[in-house]
């Protein structure tokens, strides 16, 4: 029985690489057209949906992962990456060897992700609120937007959601299924809604 799971697992792993090398060659073709700043080497579990607004830049660094495949993270994804920009302006910045899951990211302002951030499956980065506060003009008044910025080696759990004006620290873990609503340093544990420090993480073994 273990070598049938071991031939049937070689099958699906060749299967998903002939994918990801065709899903990764289309990608990069439509951003080359989109004018999306596509660094080398980065890889498509299934496609990704972009949308930039014309006076916006999206740039993403060298080695990145995005997964969209319902089961190309096997913690489960129920919908694909989705990156926007909304405003004449707006930069949105991910930095090399970052991997996203399933994961929503709307910029308004400035949204930066740092070097090696993982970004656990279905969460959301936003940078503004969508909608207007105003009861009276929710679609048509003023919608508020703070940057973002998270730090390198960041790791962002599962069903996560990440609100404007936030910056997280280097190195600093955020659980699954947090909000965060407020900073956070850098080297620590957080979790919860909202999301606050738990505990420092050990010293970490530099490479």
């Amino acid at each position: 029985m273990s070598k049938l799971t071991s031939i049937i697992n070689k099958i699906r792993i060749k299967k998903q690489d002939y994918a990801v090398k065709y899903y990764s060659g289309l990608t990069y073709l439509f951003a080359k057209i989109y004018g999306i700043e596509l660094g080398k080497n980065a890889l498509f579990f299934r496609f990704s949906t972009f949308f930039m607004h014309e006076k916006s830049r999206i740039v993403i660094g060298d080695n990145c992962q995005f997964r969209s495949g319902a089961t190309s993270n096997l913690i489960g994804i129920n919908h694909r990456c989705i990156l926007s920009t909304h405003r004449a302006g707006a930069v949105l910045k991910i930095g090399n060897g970052s991997g996203l899951s399933g994961t929503t990211i709307g910029c308004a302002t400035s949204i930066e992700l740092g070097e090696q951030v993982m970004v656990g499956a279905n969460s959301v980065i936003t940078d503004f609120d969508w909608h207007s506060l105003d009861p009276y003009h929710r679609n048509d008044g003023e919608i508020l937007s703070r940057p973002i910025y998270i730090g390198d080696r960041v790791w962002i759990g599962a069903n996560c959601i990440v609100l404007k004006g936030v910056t997280i620290g280097e190195n600093t873990i955020v659980g699954a299924g947090s909000v965060v609503s407020s900073s956070l340093p850098a080297n620590m544990i957080c979790a919860g809604n909202p999301c606050k420090p738990i505990k420092p993480l050990k010293q970490p073994n530099v490479p």
